[in-house]
């Protein structure tokens, strides 16, 4: 079978192409490795694919592909969402695909865990400032709070999701669950939660962690009015999409400095150097790395690989990705308005 790799040469392919999956690779394919400089672009993929290939191993930065899916049989994706490369037509003319979703939403859910208890124990308030010589804090002046027992609440109940309420088990928190899908009644009797209105999680929970998919439907879905709802104290915690929150209604609200957050994604990214959440000192701040974490990238690659193998072997796909899944998928096409 023959393979395009889209991903242009430098560090970040070799990350998730180490040597051991770049032979893995080529014992076991006819491969071809994009050479330019860049990731194709829309006016370049159509005519590279000319070429006639069986599989596309792609990773972040690939362009659109749906109008091409006929020209190949599998898309290998190193990201996680295929949200930005095909659409519901693309499974139509029998497309398989393939991304290492799952990965990143364990890695992601990681990333929201440690996020949230850091700022519950305020610790990089107080790693911060015991850089400062002398200082040992004042009584009550940095408040430190647990996260057993709390109320939490979660805004989308997908992969990311369920990785986190896995690793809050221990916890033995109050879950309130928010969704626009039906929530699996036996899947909220298993972890001890309740299905909850975006309103109540917003307005009753200690802690509010975001996982939600960015689409036309969730641009924007967290406004002035529901970011109002938050209750004094609370810790407000995003690592999805920046675009599902109004960034501007969100930096109004938190100047209030009536509860917390942590922030790891944005409206537009990077964040700008003259965005007022640098100055807020009720918000921490992170560049979009909650997930994969960095050690991840080879495993990521191999796993990929391993997939392609099991496809032209005609072998069960592990990472599969369904028409229904990618549907759900971010699509960062949805917050160009």
């Amino acid at each position: 079978m023959k393979v395009l790799v889209t991903m242009r040469p430098g560090s970040l392919r070799d990350s998730f192409i180490d040597s051991q999956s770049r032979a893995l690779l080529e014992e076991n394919f006819d491969v071809t490795y994009n050479c330019t400089d860049h990731e194709y672009r829309d006016d370049e993929i159509g005519g590279v694919l000319g070429a006639g290939y069986d599989i596309l191993l792609t990773g972040w930065g690939t362009t659109y592909l749906s109008p091409y899916a006929d020209r190949f049989s599998l898309l290998a994706h190193t990201g996680g969402s295929v949200g930005d490369l095909i659409d519901a037509g693309s499974y139509e003319k029998g497309l398989k695909v393939v991304s290492a979703n799952a990965i990143y939403a364990r890695s992601t859910a990681e990333g929201a865990l440690s996020y949230i208890l850091s700022a519950l124990h305020q610790v990089p308030a107080l790693t911060t400032n015991m850089r400062e010589p002398g200082f040992w804090g004042k009584d009550g002046e940095y408040e430190t709070r647990g996260l057993s027992g709390k109320a939490v609440g979660i805004i989308g109940v997908g992969a990311v999701a369920r990785n986190l309420i896995a690793f809050l088990k221990p916890f033995d928190v109050k879950l309130k669950l928010f969704d626009d899908y039906e929530i699996d009644p036996g899947f909220l009797k298993e972890n001890g939660a309740v299905a909850a209105s975006l309103d109540e999680v917003l307005s009753t929970c200690d802690v509010i962690s975001v996982h939600v998919s960015l689409t036309e439907k969730t641009y924007h879905m967290i406004g002035k009015r529901e970011l109002s709802l938050i209750r004094d104290g609370a810790l407000f915690v995003n690592t999805s999409r920046g675009a599902v929150i109004d960034e501007s209604a969100l930096i109004e609200v938190l100047s209030k400095k009536t509860f917390f957050a942590f922030l790891d994604v944005f409206e537009f990214e990077p964040l700008g150097s003259d965005s007022p959440l640098r100055n807020l000192d009720n918000v921490y701040l992170t560049p979009h790395k909650a997930g994969p974490a960095n050690d991840l990238y080879p495993f990521i690659g191999r796993e990929i690989i391993l997939d392609m193998i099991r496809f032209r072997n005609g072998e069960p796909l592990r990472y599969q990705i369904t028409r229904e899944q990618a549907e759900r998928m971010t699509r960062h096409s949805a917050a160009a308005r």
